[in-house]
């Protein structure tokens, strides 16, 4: 495996060579959008600390965070990585092969891959296949979301460890940043204030299809100026909810309605 593939969600984004979150993201062909280096990847601004995803998880994003179990990642390595340097960091240290958990791996993986998403899709076509890459990981458990936003905590400040040579480069990334499930009620903020600030964009199409436009899934990533939600639930800090909230739904039903989930990025400056 190379080294691109160890960390291209996280890790490379903040080395400005990934092209889902990377330092600039292409607009159009001639503009492009700066974000600061301060801004966690993937994520918007809502308070001075406190940032959420621009879409939730994808089916690529849970993917390189299984990899990471199987290869680089488990409990032992994250009790250790809390002492690593904030600067300075050789990423051999944290991209170690042969570091990972067989067990935790297990634990994270599609419970049921021969489920059907729809009756023309099952769990794990759905799951492999390159054009539901940018789709929402769904059918995950809390404790599978809960392990996700701690290894990536641990990742993401790595990565910005490894990116600085000194403390005066260092300063340019938050100290430290944590990722968990957001509660309802910042859920609600969140969307009120990105909806005011014209940066919510409501999808409220069909997700699961063959005949879906998989290009325009990966163009919401892209897109570093707004937040996505879509028609599916989202599983938060204390309850799971319709990431709709008090909006009428278009396409699904409420009992159609799949599972995925989104992180909260909580910063130390």
């Amino acid at each position: 495996m190379t080294r691109i593939t160890k960390y291209s969600f996280v890790a490379i984004s903040i080395l400005f060579l990934s092209s889902s979150c990377s330092l600039f993201q292409p607009i159009n062909a001639k503009k492009k959008v700066e974000v600061a280096d301060s801004t966690p990847p993937g994520t918007l601004m809502l308070t001075e600390i406190l940032y959420i995803d621009r879409v939730p998880v994808t089916n690529s994003m849970y993917q390189e965070f299984l990899n990471h179990l199987e290869n680089y990642w488990s409990l032992s390595k994250h009790e250790k990585m809390k002492e690593l340097p904030h600067y300075g960091l050789d990423e051999d240290v944290v991209f170690e092969p042969q570091t990972g958990s067989r067990e935790l791996f297990r634990e994270a993986s599609l419970q049921n891959p021969q489920e059907m998403l729809t009756n023309k899709l099952s769990m794990e076509n759905y799951y492999t296949s390159p054009f539901f890459q940018s789709h929402p990981v769904v059918n995950v458990s809390k404790k599978q979301a809960e392990l996700f936003c701690l290894w990536r905590t641990d990742i993401v400040n790595a990565v910005y460890a490894i990116k600085s040579n000194s403390a005066s480069q260092r300063a340019r990334f938050p100290y430290k940043v944590l990722y968990r499930l957001p509660t309802e009620p910042e859920m609600i903020r969140a969307q009120n204030k990105l909806d005011r600030e014209f940066k919510l964009f409501k999808y409220q199409n069909q997700i699961y299809a063959y005949t879906g436009n998989f290009d325009l899934f990966s163009k919401m990533q892209d897109n570093t100026g707004q937040m996505t939600i879509m028609e599916i639930k989202e599983i938060g800090k204390n309850k799971t909810y319709n990431s709709m909230l008090d909006r009428n739904l278009s396409y699904y039903n409420q009992q159609e309605l799949k599972t995925g989930f989104r992180c909260i990025c909580e910063v130390t400056k």
